[in-house]
C-alpha cells in the first residue's frame, strides 16, 4: 500500500468513532425526514471510504444502515455495535488478536435490507429504484448518468461537489505563490481524494475518472516527485472546469459529454503538449484493502466530534425571512395601537380631573360621587391594560429582533465566495494582456446577504478587470517607473455600522482628471466651460456617463464604452453607492457601500409636503434642526454650514413634485436631513422628523411604478410610505427646477366610459391611482380624504368610486356607510385600496358596503379590471 493510501486508512480509523456517534445520535431524532438526511450524513462519507479501502463488509453495513431509517430501532442500534467491533478489530487487531467478521458483517447487512423490505442496497452497478433507473447502463458508459445513491441525496452530493470545487480552485492559487507549504498539497490531496471516493459512490464515472488521475498528480508533489509551477497550476485549474463541467450537465441530469480525453492524457503526463491525439484510457489499479503493517493506526481518543448540520434550501429562508417582516408590521401596528390607547388614557384622565373640579362630590348631587368613582375606575383599568401592552411589546420587541438577527444570519455567506473567483479572473486576465499581477484579499470572510453576493457578482467582475486592464501598467512600464515588475490588485471587505464596505483597489498609473475632461469635451458630454468648473472628483465620476470610454481601442477586455453605468445602476439598486478615489501613477480605489440585507432595514421617517416619507437610515449623517437664517445663499442654490463644510440643501418636496405650502427660501422652522450619496452630501429639507422605524421594504407594484423618486414602498403602523431613491433624488436635485415633474395636482377631466371618484390622502398614491385611471380611459376626480370625497359625491354623479381607509376627518369605512345611506350611491360599485391586509379589515370594508377590497401595493390592472366588471355588471343587472 503506498503512503497515501495509508494516511486514508489512518484518517479513516480517526474518523470512525465521531460517525457513528452522530449515526447513533442521528437515531434519536423523531422526524423521520430528518433521522433519514442525518443518517446519511453520518455514513454515507464513512461507506465512501470503506469502499475505497477496500473493506467490503464495512461499506455493506455502511451503506444498509444509511438507507434503512424505517428499520426497527434495535436492529440499527446492533448494527452500529457491530460496526464499531469491527473498527475496534481493525484498529487494535495486533494487541488483540481480534479480526473483523466479513460474514458478520454482510449478514447484518442483509438483516437490516430485509427488515426495509429491500433485497439488495443500491450499488453502482446496480442503482436504487426511481425514474431514472428505468433502463440499465452499461458498466463502461460515462456519458449516461444513473445516480447510484437514493433520490433525495442527489442534489446534496452534486452541492458538496460544487463547494469543494470553489475550495480546491482558492488552495491552487494559493499553492501557485507558497509552493513549498506541504500543509496545504495535503488538503489539496484530501479533497481530490474525497471527490475522487464520493463520485465513485455515486457512480458519476467520468468526474471519478478525472478526479482519480489529478489526485495522483498531488500525490507526485506531495511526495517531492514533482514541483508545483505555474504550468502545473494552470493544468489543475483546467481539471476544476473539466469537473465543475461534470458536475452542473449530472446537476442537469443532461448527458455527462463533457470531453476530457486530452486532459487526462495530460494528467498522466504534464509535460505533453496540449491537443494532440489521447490514447486509449487505460483502467487504474483498484487501491489494496491489506492494512499497512509499517503504520499503526493512532488511537482515536480526540477524535472530532461530527457538526451538526442541516441544508436548506434558500427558498425557504427566504419564506421565513418574509414572515419574520411580517410579525415586525405586525409590531408596528401593535405600537401604534398601544399609542392611541395612551392618548385615550390621559383624555380619559384630564376629563376625570375636570370633572371632579365641575362636580365636586360634596355637590350632593345624586349619582355625580358614583359617576366619577366609575370614570376613576375606568382610567385605572385601562391604566393596567395599557402597562400590560407597553410591556408585552417590549418583550415582543426583544423575541422579534433576536428572530430576526438569527433569521438573517442562515441568509448570510461569506465575500470569500465572490473573491476567490476573482483571483482566478486576474490571473488570467493578466496573462492574456501580458502583465504580472499580484492579488490581496482581505476580509473574504466579511458575511452579507446571499442575494447581494449573488447580484454583486457582475459589478464586481466589471471592476476586477478594469483595475486589471486600465489600472495596472505592462511590467517595463512600472520598471520604468520605479515600481516592482509585478502590479497589485487588492478585493477588501469590512463592516461598518450597518454597510458593509467593499474595496476594489491597484497600484497602477491612476486616473488622468484633466485626460477625462478633455474626453468629455470631445464626446459633447461636456461644454469647455462645464469641464473647466468640474474638480478631480466630479472628474473622476464622467466615467459612469453611458457611453463614456478613454480606451484608444477596443477589445474584449474593454474600450466598447459600457459597463461602468451598468455597474453604478447595478449598486444602486441594491441600495447601495461606488465612491472613486484616485492619484496620478499611484492607483485608482474603487469604493462600495452598501447594505448589509435587502430584506428587513432601517429609515427615518419624515413628514413632506402633508406625505410620510422613509429616508434610508445608512445613508442619513445627521438630523438638524432649520431655522430663518440658517441657509447660506450660493451661485446655485442654498447651503447649510456643518462642521464648517457647506452642504447643499433641497427642499425634498419640490424634488419629489409634492404640493408645498412654502418655499425653503420663506420656511419657518423646519428639518433637514444630511445623507451621504455616493461620494457627494446633501441636506433634505422635511417639515418634521418622525423617528427611526424598523421596516419591511416591498416593491412598488405596477400601480405606483412611476412614481418620482421611489426605491420601494414600507408600513409604518397602518400608513404607506414611499421609500426614497436618494441616488435619483441627488440627480434630480442638479437638474434645472423647470425640467422637474410638476406637482401632483388632479387632472382636467376629459370624456370618457365612467366617472370615478379617488378618495386617497397620499399624494403620490392618489396620482398614481388618478394617472392609472385616466389612462384607462376613466374621467377621474381626486380628493385628498373622506371629507373631502364626500362632498364631491354629493355635489355630483359618480359611476365608481375607489377609496383609500385610513384617512383623516372621515376614513373609509364612515365614506362607504354615508355613501350608501344616500339612494343615488345604493348601488354605485366602492372599491376600497388600501394597506390594512388583515382579514378582520377585509370583514369591516365589506359590512360597510364595500364591493371590493383591494391590498397595497395593487396592480393597476386589477383596479382597472375590478372596475370594469363591477360597472358591466351594474349595467347588465
Amino acid at each position: 500500500m503506498s503512503a497515501g493510501s495509508a494516511e486514508i486508512y489512518e484518517l479513516f480509523l480517526a474518523l470512525a468513532p465521531a460517525r457513528i456517534g452522530a449515526a447513533r445520535s442521528a437515531l434519536e431524532l423523531a422526524e423521520p425526514e430528518e433521522r433519514a438526511r442525518e443518517l446519511c450524513a453520518a455514513l454515507v462519507p464513512f461507506a465512501v471510504d470503506a469502499a475505497l479501502l477496500g473493506a467490503d463488509g464495512i461499506t455493506a453495513l455502511a451503506r444498509a444502515l444509511a438507507y434503512s431509517p424505517g428499520a426497527p430501532r434495535a436492529e440499527q442500534e446492533r448494527g452500529l455495535d457491530t460496526l464499531e467491533e469491527s473498527i475496534e478489530a481493525l484498529s487494535h487487531g495486533d494487541e488483540s488478536g481480534a479480526r473483523v467478521d466479513e460474514a458478520a458483517l454482510l449478514a447484518r447487512a442483509a438483516e437490516l435490507r430485509a427488515a426495509v423490505g429491500e433485497s439488495e442496497e443500491p450499488s453502482a452497478a446496480e442503482p436504487a429504484a426511481g425514474p431514472a433507473a428505468a433502463a440499465p447502463v452499461p458498466a463502461d458508459d460515462e456519458t449516461h448518468w444513473v445516480p447510484a445513491l437514493a433520490e433525495d441525496m442527489v442534489a446534496a452530493f452534486l452541492d458538496e461537489c460544487g463547494e469543494r470545487l470553489d475550495g480546491l480552485a482558492e488552495r491552487l492559487l494559493v499553492l501557485e505563490e507558497q509552493s513549498d507549504n506541504k500543509e496545504l498539497v495535503s488538503e489539496v490531496f484530501r479533497d481530490l481524494h474525497t471527490l475522487k471516493g464520493g463520485s465513485a459512490f455515486a457512480g458519476l464515472k467520468k468526474l471519478n475518472r478525472v478526479a482519480h488521475l489529478a489526485e495522483d498528480l498531488i500525490g507526485e508533489l506531495r511526495d517531492g516527485k514533482r514541483s508545483c509551477d505555474r504550468a502545473l497550476v494552470d493544468l489543475l485549474l483546467e481539471t476544476l472546469d473539466a469537473l465543475r463541467a461534470i458536475v452542473e450537465r449530472a446537476r442537469a441530469r443532461a448527458p455527462i459529454d463533457v470531453d476530457v480525453s486530452d486532459l487526462l492524457r495530460r494528467l498522466k503526463d504534464p509535460k505533453a503538449p496540449k491537443g494532440a491525439a489521447a490514447p486509449k484510457p487505460v483502467a487504474e489499479a483498484a487501491p489494496s484493502a491489506e492494512k499497512p503493517r509499517e503504520a499503526a493506526a493512532p488511537a482515536p481518543a480526540a477524535a472530532p466530534a461530527a457538526a451538526s448540520t442541516l441544508r436548506i434550501e434558500f427558498e425557504k429562508v427566504d419564506q421565513l425571512l418574509n414572515l419574520v417582516g411580517e410579525v415586525v408590521l405586525a409590531r408596528g401596528r401593535l405600537s401604534t395601537a398601544a399609542e392611541v390607547q395612551g392618548a385615550l388614557l390621559r383624555e380619559v384622565s384630564q376629563l376625570r380631573k375636570k370633572l371632579a373640579l365641575v362636580l365636586p362630590a360634596e355637590s350632593g348631587r345624586p349619582g355625580t360621587a358614583g359617576a366619577l368613582d366609575d370614570l376613576q375606575r375606568t382610567e385605572r383599568v385601562l391604566r393596567e391594560t395599557w402597562s400590560d401592552l407597553d410591556a408585552g411589546l417590549g418583550g415582543l420587541g426583544l423575541a422579534v429582533g433576536q428572530l430576526r438577527d438569527n433569521v438573517m444570519k442562515l441568509r448570510m455567506v461569506p465575500i470569500a465566495r465572490l473573491f476567490t473567483k476573482y483571483q482566478r479572473t486576474v490571473r488570467e486576465l493578466g496573462s492574456k494582456l501580458g502583465k504580472e499581477v499580484r492579488v490581496e484579499l482581505e476580509g473574504a470572510d466579511t458575511e452579507l446577504d446571499k442575494v447581494l453576493v449573488e447580484r454583486l457578482e457582475d459589478p464586481l467582475l466589471h471592476l476586477v478587470r478594469n483595475a486589471v486592464d486600465h489600472g495596472v501598467e505592462l511590467p517595463d512600464v512600472r520598471a520604468a517607473r520605479g515600481k516592482p515588475r509585478a502590479g497589485l490588485v487588492r478585493l477588501a471587505a469590512h463592516q461598518r455600522g450597518g454597510q458593509i464596505v467593499v474595496t476594489i483597489s491597484d497600484d497602477g498609473g491612476g486616473m488622468d482628471p484633466e485626460r477625462l475632461r478633455q474626453k468629455a469635451i470631445e464626446k459633447g458630454i461636456l461644454s469647455p466651460e462645464e469641464a473647466a468648473a468640474l474638480d478631480d472628483r466630479g472628474s473622476f465620476d464622467l466615467i459612469f456617463r453611458a457611453g463614456f470610454s478613454t480606451a484608444s481601442q477596443v477589445s474584449d477586455v474593454s474600450g466598447r464604452g459600457v459597463g461602468m453605468d451598468v455597474v453604478r445602476d447595478a449598486i444602486g439598486k441594491l441600495k447601495g453607492s461606488i465612491v472613486i478615489s484616485s492619484e496620478l501613477g499611484r492607483g485608482t480605489r474603487m469604493e462600495l457601500r452598501l447594505p448589509l440585507t435587502l430584506a428587513i432595514t432601517q429609515v427615518l421617517a419624515a413628514r413632506v409636503g402633508g406625505e410620510l416619507v422613509a429616508i434610508p437610515l445608512d445613508a442619513v449623517v445627521s438630523g438638524e434642526t432649520l431655522r430663518a437664517g440658517d441657509l447660506e445663499n450660493v451661485a446655485d442654490g442654498v447651503c447649510l454650514r456643518v462642521n464648517e463644510q457647506l452642504v447643499p440643501v433641497v427642499d425634498l418636496c419640490d424634488v419629489l413634485g409634492l404640493t408645498n405650502d412654502g418655499s425653503l427660501a420663506d420656511a419657518g422652522e423646519s428639518a433637514v436631513v444630511i445623507v451621504d450619496v455616493g461620494s457627494d452630501r446633501l441636506g433634505l429639507s422635511v417639515q418634521q422628523l418622525l423617528g427611526r422605524h424598523e421596516v419591511v421594504i416591498k416593491s412598488l407594484g405596477p400601480l405606483l411604478a412611476g412614481a418620482t423618486c421611489a426605491a420601494g414602498a414600507t408600513l409604518i403602523g397602518d400608513r404607506v410610505l414611499l421609500v426614497v431613491d436618494l441616488l435619483e433624488v441627488a440627480r434630480r436635485a442638479r437638474e434645472p427646477a423647470a425640467t422637474r415633474a410638476a406637482p401632483l395636482r388632479p387632472a382636467v377631466r376629459s370624456k370618457s366610459r365612467a366617472k370615478v371618484l379617488v378618495a386617497e390622502d397620499s399624494d403620490v398614491i392618489r396620482e398614481a391611482i388618478r394617472r392609472e385611471l385616466s389612462r384607462a380611459g376613466f374621467d377621474v376626480v381626486a380628493a385628498e380624504d373622506g371629507a373631502v370625497a364626500l362632498e364631491r359625491a354629493r355635489a355630483e354623479q359618480f359611476d365608481a368610486v375607489s377609496t383609500d381607509v385610513m384617512m383623516p376627518k372621515l376614513d373609509g369605512y364612515e365614506l362607504t356607510r354615508a355613501l350608501r345611506k344616500d339612494p343615488r350611491y345604493e348601488k354605485v360599485p366602492i372599491v376600497m385600496v388600501t394597506s390594512k391586509d388583515a382579514r378582520i379589515d377585509t370583514l369591516r370594508g365589506m359590512d360597510a358596503g364595500a364591493d371590493l377590497y383591494l391590498t397595497k401595493p395593487a396592480d393597476a390592472g386589477e383596479l382597472v379590471r375590478a372596475l370594469d366588471s363591477l360597472l358591466a355588471k351594474r349595467k347588465s343587472g
